[in-house]
């Protein structure tokens, strides 16, 4: 009979408005996430230290401070009263503005006298009333007498996940106040409605505190989950919450460069892996620039001593190699700081799209976006640059303007390259008068071409593919030819290796083919050539030797094109010579004709040397055979020779003479003998082009 009537008490409960319409039950969230979900919503914060001492029993004070804490009520706890709000709750007492808050607000009742029992223990029967009444609750909506009806509408909303308590009469632990409130926050009021979504927040798919959505207004970061990352955060990872793409989850399930952000007071720890966003994320996180000059070091929140690392134009460097002018970020949480130290200088051709809010700026032929507002300021209305002045440009990170300085006390900046145009340009004054001006584009050492006004009486002081300077006279850009300068020796990787050439860490190398056709190299494609004289059209060493510039004459071979040459007519006439070449390239059969010319070529695997639009010459290519390709070499007699980083493949069939383009997957899983025809030896710069497959 007992079991019968309490079974109809708790469908009494269940049918009460909202009753029994909680989210999934809060079973498995770890205790430590609930704490810091109260912590963060200043419910339970512990004392001076962050300690809960959960094992402590509630009084019925403190559980009041709890509930109002809890509530939309929590702000009128601190409203001065000059009465008792029970004859034993002084107004002056610590807990007197929570009890009167949770009166008025109808979440406690006093015993038959009137005594609120303030010191006295709060029992399970107590707490799960008041925790009802915080739910919208009343005394009035349960048909059955205190407490049965109270008790069960508590369990079915699944308010005592977790609690010890489990008597009516049972006192409340601080652990088991953690519990419950926790619940709370899971559960729905009586109107249906989230109770957490009554303060402001939410909950996930599994009906818990949404601890990231919680937590994102403070995090902190990002840094990349690479190498020392553990030392950059501020609290022992092994004991942290870890969350992951908004899951909860574990340091062995995070992966390298997932992103990290954290909360500090709590100690936790979230991970994204979204590759696509990171690194917008990432770069978010790096603050300046700041222009290295004057106490430029005051402006970063660490001593540069402390920074964790430094690097200038992409290489390790020390605070030491940090020079006037170069443009510095930072990060505030790894504690890295990246340096940069490009230029560029020359006449303001325009400001884009206008002085009121520029975003761009023309010079020397270039448009460079404005990176920082300084820059923009520097070029509006309100700033002090204008059409016609000459600048210095300050280069930042994205490759767009940091910073921009007059021009006018500037001698020690030069740039090298070639001659690739000439033509003429509308420039425009200090007073906003235009005037026209004969012009030189060329193609520095750095792979970007530049344009400058150049006074010329023919067009044969400069021309095409002709070596040329750039440097700064009164505040001018100036032109100058250049005379060959070469060096011989081959090529090392390390600028400290003694003997043969050492390259800087930062040299910028050019290969020219012709009068128009230029491209930079990277470092590491010189190393182990053997440099001749011929093979130099310029070069510019730093006081210790090492290559700072260097300006190559057709020793790569990557300026050319390869493929198959699958026909070769000559056609002799008394009036006129004219060579036709088919070739493949690329699977793209090109019919080429050259007047006036024949060439050094057979069919089979060949180069096309073009500048520009003219064939300059065309030649084949040397065979290995019997050769094997193991990583990124083709090995014939033991010697192994560098791929080409395009080398195209081709099968071919002998019967037909038909070339059919492949890959190299497919030429290494068929049954083929391979052949590798590369246009000159490696020690002269050359790479193996085109592979052949036959099959056996």
């Amino acid at each position: 009979m007992k079991k019968r009537i309490l079974s109809l008490l708790l469908c009494a409960a269940l049918a009460l408005p909202g009753a029994g319409t909680a989210l999934a039950a809060v079973k498995d969230v770890p205790q430590q996430e609930k704490a810091a979900v109260l912590r963060e919503l200043e419910i339970m914060v512990g004392d001076e230290t962050g300690a809960l001492h959960l094992e402590r029993t509630v009084t019925r004070a403190e559980f009041t401070k709890l509930l109002i804490a809890a509530s939309t009520y929590k702000d009128m706890a601190g409203q001065n009263a000059n009465t008792d709000p029970y004859p034993d709750v002084s107004y002056r007492a610590w807990y007197a503005p929570y009890v009167r808050a949770a009166v008025d607000a109808g979440f406690v009742r006093g015993d038959e006298a009137g005594w609120f029992h303030p010191q006295a223990t709060i029992t399970l029967q107590e707490g799960a009333t008041m925790a009802v009444r915080l739910l919208g609750y009343q005394d009035g909506d349960f048909a059955a007498p205190w407490p049965a009806g109270q008790m069960g509408l508590y369990h079915s909303l699944d308010l005592d996940q977790g609690v010890a308590a489990q008597n009516n009469t049972d006192p409340l632990t601080r652990q088991d106040c953690l519990h419950i409130f926790y619940n709370l926050l899971c559960a729905n009021n009586k109107s249906g409605q989230s109770y957490v979504n009554l303060l402001g927040h939410t909950l996930n798919a599994d009906g818990e505190v949404d601890v990231p959505a919680l937590f994102r207004v403070e995090q902190e970061g990002p840094i990349p989950l690479t190498g020392a990352w553990r030392t950059l955060l501020p609290f022992d990872v092994d004991t942290a919450l870890v969350y992951r793409d908004g899951e909860r989850s574990t340091l062995a399930e995070l992966r390298e460069y997932d992103l990290l952000y954290w909360a500090e007071d709590q100690a936790i720890l979230f991970a994204s892996s979204d590759a696509q966003g990171s690194m917008g994320a990432l770069t978010a996180s790096v603050d300046g620039p700041v222009v290295a000059q004057g106490d430029w070091q005051s402006q970063l929140p660490f001593p540069l001593s402390e920074a964790s690392s430094i690097t200038r134009n992409g290489l390790a460097a020390t605070a030491g190699d940090i020079k006037t002018l170069d443009v510095v970020y930072w990060s505030e949480y790894t504690k890295a700081v990246t340096v940069y130290a490009k230029t560029a200088w020359g006449t303001v051709e325009a400001i884009t799209p206008s002085l009121a809010s520029p975003t761009a700026v023309v010079v020397a032929g270039v448009t460079y976006p404005l990176e920082t507002f300084q820059a923009q300021y520097a070029f509006s209305d309100l700033g002090q640059f204008r059409k016609g002045d000459s600048v210095l440009l300050l280069l930042g990170r994205t490759g767009g303007v940091a910073a921009v300085q007059s021009l006018d006390t500037r001698s020690d900046l030069r740039q090298v390259g070639v001659v690739s145009a000439l033509g003429s340009a509308t420039y425009t004054d200090d007073t906003d008068n235009a005037y026209a001006r004969r012009t030189v584009t060329f193609t520095a050492t750095d792979g970007r071409s530049y344009t400058y006004p150049y006074a010329w009486k023919d067009a044969d002081d400069l021309p095409l593919g002709s070596l040329v300077e750039v440097t700064v006279t009164d505040g001018q850009a100036k032109v100058a030819r250049l005379s060959r300068r070469s060096i011989t020796g081959v090529v090392s990787q390390d600028a400290a290796q003694k003997g043969g050439v050492a390259l800087s860490p930062e040299v910028e190398i050019l290969d020219t083919y012709g009068e128009t056709v230029c491209a930079t190299v990277a470092p590491a494609r010189l190393a182990g050539v053997r440099l001749s004289g011929d093979m130099v059209r310029y070069v510019d060493t730093d006081e210790n030797g090492a290559v700072t510039a260097l300006i190559l004459d057709n020793v790569t071979g990557d300026l050319h094109r390869y493929g198959i040459l699958t026909d070769l007519e000559v056609v002799n006439s008394s009036m006129l010579t004219q060579s036709v070449l088919t070739f493949d390239l690329g699977g793209s059969q090109q019919v080429i004709p050259v007047n006036g010319k024949t060439f050094p070529v057979r069919e089979g695997p060949a180069c096309l040397m073009m500048d520009g639009q003219t064939v300059k010459n065309a030649r084949s290519l040397t065979k290995l055979q019997d050769v094997s390709l193991e990583g990124y070499t083709a090995v014939s007699d033991d010697t192994a020779y560098p791929l080409a980083d395009n080398a195209a493949y081709y099968i071919y069939s002998r019967a037909d003479k038909l070339y059919t383009l492949s890959t190299r997957a497919q030429v290494l899983a068929g049954n083929y003998s391979l052949s590798a025809w590369y246009d000159t030896a490696p020690e002269r710069g050359g790479r193996v082009r085109v592979i052949l497959a036959e099959g056996l």
